[in-house]
């Protein structure tokens, strides 16, 4: 049996069909494709070659120990300053407490006039940097000797100290100050020789 399709109904369903395709193919339009990435291997970075890595290593190494001898020789020159400022049996130490026993000693305020000041050969702030000092060994005894000046409003005198070690210590062999104008005067204010009767001077 044949049944016949109304023309009204066979254009509805070509409209559908079109619509269906029309569909399908703006879906399959608006598909991205994803790019796959592929992991960069080791082998293709560019490589360093190897006289560079040692020139580099070199050259780290050489300021490494521009460093450290600028640091050793840094700790040497405080080290030295230290022990010349501070170590009690220096030349600056033994002419700082020289000179205040000087300037405590009633005889010396007697002929040079107070106030009283101390220096050394030389003038100026390099004066008490060019104290004049001798280190020597005397019958296997060490002994420090040291000369400065002394200068009040009257007088000047020339002053002169000699230490030995004793028991591990220094002590006072004498300290004797000579004034330089009238009255000439030689003032021992510590003396502690046993034999010597002129004290030396140099």
């Amino acid at each position: 049996m044949l049944i016949k399709v109304s023309p009204s109904i066979r254009g509805q369903t070509y409209r559908c069909l079109y619509v269906h395709q029309n569909l399908c193919g703006a879906e399959k339009r608006g598909t991205t494709p994803v790019k796959s990435v592929q992991p960069t291997s080791k082998n293709d970075q560019v490589g360093v070659p190897l006289g560079a890595k040692v020139k580099d290593a070199g050259k780290t190494v050489w300021y490494t120990g521009i460093v450290v001898l600028g640091f050793l020789a840094t700790g040497a020159l405080l080290f030295a300053v230290f022990k010349e400022l501070f170590w009690s049996e220096s030349p600056q130490s033994v002419y700082s407490d020289a000179l205040k026993k000087c300037t405590d000693y009633p005889r010396m305020k007697d002929l040079l006039g107070e106030p009283i000041t101390g220096f050394c050969d030389g003038s100026g702030r390099r004066g008490r940097t060019n104290l004049r000092h001798s280190l020597y060994i005397k019958d296997g005894i060490e002994h420090i000797q040291i000369r400065f000046y002394v200068k009040g409003i009257r007088n000047q005198a020339t002053v002169h100290a000699v230490m030995e070690k004793k028991d591990g210590k220094f002590e006072y062999k004498y300290l004797v100050a000579e004034t330089e104008n009238y009255p000439k005067e030689k003032i021992f204010l510590i003396d502690n020789r046993k034999h010597e009767l002129n004290f030396q001077e140099f």
